[in-house]
């Protein structure tokens, strides 16, 4: 049994894999609502100042932008994420700045580590097709999750001696999208379906066990074949 901390563990993945991950291992998950603040140096350091007999770390945090069917919610995430220097800030310290927090304190703190998990997007290894959307994902936040390989390939190439760094770039899950931007998405995807939450368990599984010792500093796409055309 491994001891697990996931971050994001209230979020729309983040609930399911802490649910998966506790059949077999003892997990700890830590969230935004939990008042920790992720981006903040002096919150991570304590957090593992204190906690820090953690074996993995699954960092799912992060700020998204969903497509949703509700006009309402839409018209708020489209205001709240236009491509300004607020924008660029806002992806940047929740997707960049508290990623590089949570590696950092993980390696410096839990003598006991062996591997971390960073969730980035398809959209961390080429940009998104336009045309699917009724307008444009926003530049920061695509840039913002390209900087998440980065951050785990420098990661994983100064510590890869005793702890495995890894990326996962998955596809959008499944959720409250409307049927015309899911018919058009699907079109561009092999399996011809959106992903699942549990599309990624068996991933995970592997990464979080010592079947992976030699997987450092990669980035295992999952997204049922879209970014094969």
């Amino acid at each position: 049994m491994k001891k697990i901390l996931v971050t994001g563990s209230k979020g729309l993945i983040g609930t399911k894999i802490v649910k998966f991950l506790k059949k077999k291992h003892q997990v700890t998950g830590i969230d935004i609502k939990n008042g920790i603040d992720l981006s903040n140096e002096k919150d991570v350091k304590n957090f593992f100042k204190k906690n820090n007999n953690f074996n993995y770390l699954i960092n799912l945090h992060g700020a998204n932008e969903h497509v949703v069917n509700s006009k309402k919610q839409n018209s708020k995430v489209n205001k709240k994420f236009i491509n300004s220097k607020s924008s660029f800030d806002y992806f940047f310290n929740n997707n960049v700045f508290s990623l590089y927090l949570t590696n950092k304190y993980f390696i410096r703190y839990c003598k006991k580590a062996e591997g971390i998990v960073n969730f980035s997007s398809i959209f961390g290894t080429r940009s998104p097709r336009h045309y699917i959307y009724s307008e444009p994902k926003n530049i920061f936040y695509v840039s913002s999750k390209f900087a998440v390989k980065g951050i785990t390939q420098y990661f994983a190439t100064m510590y890869g001696k005793r702890i495995s760094i890894n990326t996962i770039a998955n596809h959008g899950i499944e959720w409250k999208q409307p049927r015309n931007f899911k018919k058009k998405l699907i079109s561009n995807i092999p399996k011809n379906r959106m992903m699942k939450t549990e599309d990624l368990y068996g991933v995970l599984e592997m990464l979080c066990s010592g079947k992976s010792q030699y997987i450092n500093g990669s980035t295992i796409i999952i997204d049922g074949g879209y970014s094969s055309w």
